[in-house]
């Protein structure tokens, strides 16, 4: 599919260049965290750009073939993120879908959904890593030099702990070389991933990192992305409450030393970086629970099995009550979407929603808190 270069803001690419005022959520593309896109107001929008990883294809019952093709599975994602994110720049990473077959038209499906998107008027830039094969980095070039937006280098753990050295700066520097690219027009993630226990041992990896980078002024941006929030949330136990660290916001409140360019924060949200693909409800059952965000803690309320006896959505009204019955850690009636909507199933007999409705609750109020927070250090 041929489509014409993205209109460019100035001579700037999009995304534009930002500094820390600016937030840079990871968000899986699962209907829960898009549709909490939709309910953001504009003050809160405007003041972050996501990095949407777009979901895996769901699998057949009972079997490993996907319920779709990669062509419908993209396709149908630009809609829904033209849909819910409108015309506001974002980047894409596509590591969890199989891209080394083209699409339907022959297309690798970096350029196919980075078009896609562009032709609905969603500027989007692609993620690459060195960890992604030559291939997939030649059409993230591609697609983002034909749609004319930024490039974001998404750097794992493994690659970014070397730089300052001469292994890590060669790598970091190759990859420009490859992008053909400027450091202006491109974006540097640092992916920490799961923070893990201890902040301070990743802030030791990370503050040499910082100092080393190279043209560390001229990058389009640096983000330290992180993760606090575990795969699952079992230490909360059942019918229980527990408040979990948000260790990658006290990493990120860490890495404010003078001898380095100060990041911009970014994290998962309220997922962990593990999409947990093979998840499947027809044989295996969650809990109904809440991952409510406060200033250094996710306030964490967990029931029952949905298929448990003593389960199903209803079990939700006493975990949204736990969540307001303290004023210490519920933001109040009118903080955002997913606030209200809490009030309303305790106080109105609101519909109790499901699973992709609580996260989509708890995420708008998660977009909402972190837009707050970085605007008041």
């Amino acid at each position: 599919m041929a489509f014409e270069p993205a209109a460019r803001e100035g001579e700037e690419l999009v995304p534009r260049a930002f500094g820390t005022e600016r937030y840079v959520p990871a968000l899986l593309t699962r209907q829960g965290e898009r549709l909490a896109l939709r309910e953001l107001p504009d003050h809160v929008r405007e003041r972050f750009t996501p990095l949407f990883v777009v979901h895996p294809i769901d699998k057949l019952p009972g079997t490993d073939e996907p319920v779709r093709s990669l062509t419908a599975h993209l396709s149908k994602l630009a809609r829904q993120l033209r849909s819910d994110w409108g015309h506001s720049p974002a980047f894409v990473d596509l590591r969890f879908v199989d891209t080394s077959k083209p699409v339907a038209d022959g297309q690798h499906p970096v350029p196919f959904f980075v078009g896609l998107c562009r032709d609905l008027g969603l500027p989007i830039a692609p993620a690459m890593s060195g960890a992604q094969d030559a291939t997939y980095r030649t059409a993230a070039v591609d697609a983002a030099d034909s749609a004319g937006t930024s490039l974001a280098f998404r750097l794992k753990p493994d690659e970014w702990a070397n730089l300052g050295t001469p292994l890590g700066d060669g790598h970091l520097l190759g990859l420009l070389a490859e992008s053909r690219r400027r450091p202006e027009d491109v974006h540097l993630i640092l992916d920490v991933e799961e923070v893990g226990t201890s902040p301070a041992m990743v802030a030791a990896a990370l503050r040499p990192a910082l100092r080393g980078l190279p043209n560390a002024n001229e990058w389009a941006s640096v983000t330290v992305l992180g993760a606090g929030m575990p795969v699952g949330t079992q230490e909360v136990g059942r019918d229980s409450e527990k408040h979990l660290p948000r260790r990658e916001w006290t990493l990120w409140r860490s890495m404010d030393g003078a001898d380095h360019r100060h990041p911009s924060f970014g994290d998962y949200g309220v997922q962990n970086p593990d999409p947990i693909s093979d998840f499947d409800p027809r044989f295996m059952d969650s809990s109904a629970q809440l991952r409510y965000t406060n200033p250094s803690t996710w306030f964490v309320v967990r029931g029952r099995g949905m298929r448990a006896d003593d389960g199903g959505a209803e079990q939700i009204r006493g975990l949204a009550a736990k969540v307001l019955a303290d004023p210490q850690i519920y933001s109040g009636r009118d903080y955002s979407w997913g606030d209200r909507w809490l009030w309303e199933c305790v106080h109105n007999g609101g519909p109790a929603g499901n699973q992709g409705v609580w996260r989509k609750v708890t995420t708008n109020h998660h977009l909402t808190f972190v837009v707050d927070q970085l605007a008041t250090l």
